[in-house]
This record gives structure tokens, C-alpha cells and sequence, in this order.
């Protein structure tokens, strides 16, 4: 199944990454310069340094939230797949069939299968075949109202974290329980690394809309 998205937007991930670690490593050496200008007694290129460094952070962080806004929600289709950036290489993630059971005062249990795929035709050329274990991931499904369930499945954690050759996938059963009411369900498949949260294009970003796998046609 090809991806109709994928958890960055507008930037692409390894771009996104390397933005944060310059952002890091020019406030790290500029309040380091402040400080050894303070040192010298040379106060004036202490004091435009400090401000250097102080402003690099405010300026990440207000493009950070531009990005952020202009980062729509999406709907992935049936059928369709997300594709998950682990910067040389991509995991795709698509719901292959769903199940829904009755359960006591007016509630249901709702199982997911999700397909989890190492795409081997984004493989970078230095990659190699190696398995990769995907970073940490989160799910919940979600309804038009924007209530969030967690998935009770236990070890869903592992299964999701388990390792995958190029071309290799495996199919995992989750499963949720919801309100009788909960309509226009859609499974969001993210990563729960809070670093995530400060790269530009990131669907963990603040203000950015998910990509949510839909469960219905």
C-alpha cells in the first residue's frame, strides 16, 4: 500500500533535524563567546553575543509554531498508507481491516489490524539491509469530536516495537474501547519521543495537525 502521508509536513525530516541541531549548537557557542567576553572584561561584545544567543532560541521557536499552524489535519484513505520517517529509511503504516464487539453500558470494543512495513525503496544508499527497531510509537483512535481513546491491546508497545528488514512487515491487532456514540473514528499513528515535539514539520510539533489513518471508506 503507498503512503498518502507521512508524520513531517512541508520540511523534510532529515532537513528538520539538522535545523534543530544547528539551532542548538549556535545559542551553545554563542553564550559560551558571552561568557568569555564577560570574562575579559570586554562587556559590549558580551552583551551583543548574550543577545545572539538568546534571540537564536526565540526565533527557532516562532518558526516553529509557524510551521506548526500551517500544518493541516489529514485523513490517510483506506487502503492508503503512512509513512513514518526514521531519516534514512521510511516505515508505512495502514489499516488493513477492522472489528467491532458489544460490551456493557453502551460501549463497544473496537479492533484495529494495523500493518506495519519497512518500505525498501526509501532506503538511503549508505542504509544497507540492517533491521531497524522503529522509534517509540503512540496510539489512539479518535472521533469527529476529538475525544481520544488508548489502546488496551496489552504488549502493544513491544509488538509495535519490534524490528523489521527492508521489504519485511507484520500485522498487529489493536484494540479500543469506546463510547456507543463515537463516529467518524480515525487511528493516529505518531511517535511518542518528545524531542519530535521541537522539529519543524513534525505532526508532534505545537500547533500541527495529525495524520490519521480513517477505518471506513
Amino acid at each position: 500500500m503507498s503512503p498518502a502521508a507521512t508524520n513531517f509536513w512541508l520540511v523534510p525530516a532529515p532537513l528538520s533535524v539538522l535545523a534543530f541541531l544547528a539551532a542548538v549548537a549556535a545559542t551553545g557557542l554563542l553564550l559560551a563567546a558571552a561568557a568569555v567576553m564577560g570574562l575579559l572584561g570586554r562587556l559590549r561584545p558580551a552583551g551583543w553575543l548574550l543577545g545572539a544567543g538568546l534571540g537564536v532560541p526565540v526565533l527557532y521557536a516562532t518558526a516553529l509554531l509557524l510551521v506548526g499552524f500551517a500544518t493541516p489535519e489529514r485523513t490517510v484513505p483506506v487502503g492508503r498508507g503512512k509513512a513514518m520517517c526514521e531519516i534514512d529509511c521510511h516505515l508505512v503504516y495502514s489499516v488493513t481491516g477492522t472489528g467491532l464487539e458489544a460490551t456493557a453500558e453502551g460501549r463497544s470494543l473496537r479492533v484495529v489490524h494495523l500493518l506495519t512495513r519497512f518500505d525498501e525503496t526509501t532506503i538511503a544508499p549508505w542504509r544497507g539491509s540492517s533491521s531497524l527497531s522503529p522509534n517509540p510509537r503512540q496510539v489512539e483512535l479518535i472521533d469527529v469530536r476529538g475525544r481520544c481513546f488508548a489502546a488496551i491491546t496489552a504488549d502493544w508497545k513491544k509488538a509495535l516495537a519490534a524490528p523489521l528488514r527492508p521489504g519485511e512487515s507484520y500485522e498487529t491487532a489493536l484494540s479500543f474501547e469506546v463510547p456507543a456514540d463515537a463516529v467518524g473514528l480515525r487511528l493516529l499513528v505518531t511517535e511518542s519521543d518528545w524531542p519530535t515535539r521541537l522539529l519543524f514539520g513534525h505532526e508532534n510539533a505545537p500547533l500541527a495537525g495529525k495524520a490519521g489513518l480513517s477505518l471506513s471508506p
